[in-house]
């Protein structure tokens, strides 16, 4: 298989067609058990479409397409309810704020490390945070396997002090494990890297979205709600950064506009009650839904909503824009970016501002400003990006193995 930097300078060739294709590994012990999570999504997305590059495997949860290979570990959805119990909270409170990360990266640690040296790859990819980190820094300092990896904390996002996001903690705690290659989303993440570590090599690389999934055409779903429809996707809990709670209070400013919550967590029964005190039962709804059907509930609303304090990235933006809905988000360099005209950035704490946003997302067609945004982030052209970025980042780690035997 030929592999090439194609749109590089250098128009390097670094395979020939009688030898085998590079192997990518590829890390996320939660992909095929949690479906909407972002990185999990990028995980299988990328792994799919970069193996008509590379000889791909992805270290999954559970089986999620040809390329995956569940390794082991306990993933992160197993033990959320667990650790989250009221007897047991207290006690790993003061270990982590997400006991259930670390417990996944705990418990899929060795059997990914085992898996990488017993079938060594040309790079290590880990799309799992720090445990993913630790485990392919571990197997490098075996077998000299150079490391890409993803930042998904972007700094572009607020927090609710106005501060940047954790102040960077998530992007100076990782950088420590010193990846040859650093992706990030936005030019003000790899401008604050370059502050903390000047000589770490950076890619700017925005996410991606599924074009031939989240379209306009398809199937729809009764919802059994009045239209017109606002959807906000968000995890229920009270201490998250998404503040669902302005969103019920938001549209319960109509008298003839319905909400539909997709999520869970914790606090179900608190917004539950909220939404049915503020809109009524008959204008508000929870459900869940598989990911695979979300692409029908997009179609079968009329408008989006996500008013968190910041997002890395905020992929169901761009699902919801690919399918032709207007978005109403929080104002910030992030969204400016991911949104663009496809949508209504505003001051979301202003109810009077947030609930007239959403009037004019309701009352205009918003289907092709839309579709044209999210058309920017197609995963088809993002992967190409990460095909280009992997092959220089294995080329200079194999120039580098060269110069030190030497």
């Amino acid at each position: 298989m030929t592999q090439q930097l194609i749109g590089s300078k250098n128009h390097l060739q670094h395979r020939v067609k009688d030898k085998q294709p590079y192997r990518v590994v590829i890390v996320h012990p939660s992909a095929g058990v949690n479906w909407s999570g972002g990185s999990e999504i990028m995980a299988i997305e990328l792994a799919r479409r970069l193996s008509a590059y590379f000889e791909v495997e992805l270290l999954s949860g559970s089986p999620c397409g040809c390329f995956s290979y569940p390794a082991g570990g306990i993933p992160r959805t197993y033990s959320y309810r667990l650790v989250r119990h009221p007897l047991i909270t207290p006690l790993l409170g003061s270990l982590s704020n997400y006991p259930e990360i670390v417990i996944e990266h705990l418990t899929s640690f060795l059997p990914c490390a085992i898996r990488c040296l017993t079938r060594p790859a040309d790079l290590i990819f880990p799309c799992n945070d720090y445990g993913g980190l630790a485990m392919a820094a571990f197997v490098r300092s075996l077998r000299g396997t150079p490391i890409l990896f993803t930042e998904h904390n972007s700094l572009l996002g607020k927090g609710d002090d106005g501060s940047l996001v954790k102040n960077g903690r998530c992007l100076r705690r990782n950088l420590r494990f010193c990846p040859d290659r650093l992706v990030v989303f936005d030019e003000a993440t790899a401008a604050f890297a370059r502050t903390l570590k000047p000589t770490q090599p950076i890619s700017i690389i925005p996410n991606g979205v599924n074009l031939d999934q989240f379209t306009c055409d398809g199937n729809q779903i009764d919802l059994g709600l009045p239209k017109p429809v606002v959807l906000c996707v968000a995890s229920l809990n009270r201490k998250n950064q998404k503040r669902v709670e302005l969103a019920i209070q938001a549209v319960s400013r109509f008298s003839e506009v319905s909400l539909l919550i997709c999520g869970d967590g914790p606090d179900r029964a608190h917004f539950q009650s909220l939404g049915e005190r503020l809109l009524s039962a008959e204008r508000f709804a929870i459900r869940t839904f598989a990911f695979e059907q979300m692409p029908e509930i997009y179609r079968s609303v009329d408008a989006f909503t996500l008013p968190s304090i910041y997002e890395p990235f905020g992929l169901v933006y761009l699902e919801a824009m690919a399918t032709g809905l207007p978005v109403v988000a929080t104002e910030d360099e992030m969204r400016r970016y991911i949104i663009g005209d496809g949508g209504i950035l505003c001051d979301v704490t202003n109810l009077d501002v947030y609930a007239h946003a959403i009037k004019d997302a309701l009352s205009s067609n918003w289907s092709e400003r839309a579709k044209q945004n999210a058309a920017r982030f197609s995963w088809d052209a993002i992967a190409l990006r990460y095909r280009d970025v992997i092959l220089e980042t294995i080329v200079q780690s194999q120039k580098k193995l060269s110069l030190q035997t030497n």
